[in-house]
């Protein structure tokens, strides 16, 4: 009777993994995290640190290691979320008290801005796009921009259509988005009554594509149709600073304005938008740092 196979020993970047989803994440968190943890391993090795872990990682390596990350020219903002994916799988291996006394600073992390620079769409660029554009694109480009859904949402959007188409005919004031969204969250996103007709009309222009055919985004496999998208847009000049996030936020300004003219005030505003963009309500200033900031200055 022939021996079993020894158990092969689980990789550096595995183990990381296996202790950072002790409480779950969305699946392009577990793709920035396996990303993170890619290059650790790939330096642990460089460096011969052995089968280091999540419960037996040392302050020196982890600040080793964001010292490689700095000569190789990393930027502030990736590294700081490098050292945020590190530390969940070290509280994940029982050590929260030694990853959360452990900071940044201490560790040589840079420090980085928060505020982005990303700006509303620019009304010409978008309407020299939706022109051009084929009629499937033009739906793609419209559900972005007039219902704020995010690339993953939009691409799903067919298997909520019929419900959103009647919400807003009914009148009712919001959208619930249920498939694509950021870690499996479901969200009611408000749709003020000024613009619920263009909202209609762009649900019933991607249902009636996918009374042709069975996606909105006709493609065999999500990527592809991310791909497909992403092509499309940026041969009608929606990329960089155009891009589709760019339609987010001309959304995002929008529901801004109204309900400032609601009477809500900036912080209640905020709050809101953040609510109807899926971040929350209580990531206001994130949402005024990353969406709208650098349109506002540039108008002034």
């Amino acid at each position: 009777m022939s021996k079993p196979a020894p158990n092969k020993p689980r990789s550096i970047e595995a183990k990381f993994m296996s202790a950072a989803l002790h409480k779950g994440a969305a699946t392009l968190t577990k793709q920035k995290m396996r990303t993170t943890f890619l290059a650790f391993a790939a330096h642990a090795k460089q460096r011969r640190y052995g089968q280091v872990d999540p419960a037996t990682v040392t302050e020196k390596q982890l600040r080793n290691y964001v010292g490689s990350r700095i000569d190789a020219d990393i930027s502030a903002r990736t590294i700081q979320n490098e050292m945020s994916h590190l530390r969940r799988a070290i509280r994940g291996a029982g050590r929260g008290e030694w990853a959360d006394a452990l900071t940044n600073a201490e560790l040589g992390v840079p420090s980085g801005t928060r505020i982005g620079t990303g700006k509303v769409v620019d009304a010409s660029v978008l309407a020299h796009a939706l022109e051009r554009a084929a009629p499937d694109t033009r739906t793609w480009i419209q559900l972005e921009r007039c219902l704020g859904l995010r690339r993953e949402e939009m691409i799903e959007s067919h298997k909520s259509l019929t419900q959103w188409e009647a919400a807003l005919a009914g009148g009712q004031s919001f959208i619930t988005i249920r498939h694509g969204t950021k870690g499996g969250r479901v969200r009611d996103t408000h749709i003020p009554e000024p613009y619920r007709p263009r909202a209609l009309d762009a649900v019933r222009a991607a249902l009636a594509i996918v009374a042709e055919r069975r996606y909105l985004v006709d493609a065999p496999t999500n990527h592809a149709a991310k791909q497909q998208v992403q092509g499309r847009f940026a041969a009608l000049g929606l990329e960089r600073e155009n891009s589709g996030h760019s339609l987010r936020r001309a959304f995002c300004r929008d529901n801004f304005e109204h309900y400032l003219s609601e009477r809500c005030s900036r912080k209640e505003a905020l709050a809101l938008c953040s609510r109807d963009l899926g971040h929350g309500e209580g990531r206001g200033r994130w949402v005024w740092n990353n969406y709208l900031r650098s349109t506002y200055e540039s108008e002034n």
